[in-house]
């Protein structure tokens, strides 16, 4: 099994475990598998069904937990648009009865994926508080080196964080990962870090994300962080600070940089790093990254996909 039949394995078994996270709406979860589907068609099987693999049930009285469980376990096998559009719909039927473990608490209910959105970031601007976003945490504790180096780079996105976090979070991951920066080279596609604010735009914030997929350095993740604080500062769309979203739904979705609009300022490159799939720009894709959990460990996954 190759690197990419790898990382498809473990964004098929993140998709799945999403399923138990009670914050994400039926709705938003057959919106975030289109977008999974248009950005990753080979992630999906097509429809199977035999001895082996339990067919479809359609018809509601034969929706119970085993029912689910069973379904579940073969989508992990024949991993269908067609088997996750049910699980999905079979999930909904159960929140709808109120069957306990479906439905999602109340903000403020104690430990609600709402709740563990909140507490995703709680420092007081000091290393030794500094607390790790739970992805971030995952992926550091798996021990894999580029999804390491992923995840980190998706916290630019999170406009939930400021520089001093992100900074915090390029020091707490050096310090648990020895190799996780490379030294800053320059080369076709890193270019060369502009000093000049001037420039420093949309469109080279941009360019500068794709350099650092190519030289990862702390050089060039730190200026990333200090020209994103410039935008920020200048209350650019994208760029600005969110509030904490209530519940994930198609209304919340950041209006930041589109797929479209940063295919046309990031750079053409043979290996399409700056391609208008990528997963993380789009904002099904970036509402996932806020709210963490295993939809979010999809996106990260789904951006190492080549």
């Amino acid at each position: 099994m190759n690197t990419s039949d790898t990382t498809i394995t473990k964004a098929r078994r993140e998709f799945l475990a999403a399923l138990d996270e009670t914050q994400f709406s039926g709705e938003f979860l057959r919106q975030f598998l289109a977008q999974v589907e248009s950005a990753t068609p080979d992630l999906l099987n097509s429809y199977a069904a035999d001895e082996m693999l339990a067919p479809i049930d359609a018809a509601q009285s034969s929706w119970n937990v085993d029912y689910y469980r069973r379904q579940k376990h073969c989508a992990g096998h024949n991993f269908s648009k067609e088997r996750l559009e049910h699980l999905i719909a079979v999930r909904e039927y159960f929140r709808q009865e109120g069957y306990k473990g479906f439905v999602p608490q109340a903000v403020g209910g104690g430990s609600s994926g709402v709740d563990k959105v909140s507490q995703v970031k709680r420092f007081d601007g000091t290393p030794s508080s500094y607390q790790p976003s739970s992805n971030l945490k995952k992926f550091v504790d798996e021990g894999d080196l580029l999804t390491i180096r992923t995840a980190l780079r998706l916290e630019l996105n999170n406009n939930r964080l400021g520089g001093q976090d992100l900074r915090n979070a390029s020091a707490w991951t050096r310090g648990q990962v020895s190799a996780l920066f490379e030294p800053n080279t320059e080369k076709n596609f890193a270019r060369a870090i502009d000093p000049d604010q001037s420039h420093w735009l949309p469109e080279y914030y941009n360019n500068q994300t794709v350099y650092l997929k190519t030289n990862f350095s702390e050089e060039r993740f730190l200026h990333l962080v200090e020209v994103r604080e410039h935008l920020r500062q200048r209350g650019l769309e994208g760029f600005a600070p969110i509030a904490t979203p209530i519940a994930p739904s198609p209304q919340l979705a950041p209006r930041s940089r589109s797929a479209s609009s940063t295919a046309d300022q990031a750079p053409s490159t043979p290996n399409q790093e700056s391609r208008t799939a990528r997963p993380e720009l789009n904002p099904i894709f970036k509402i996932a990254l806020v709210f963490g959990g295993a939809l979010a460990a999809v996106v990260i996954y789904l951006s190492l996909v080549k």
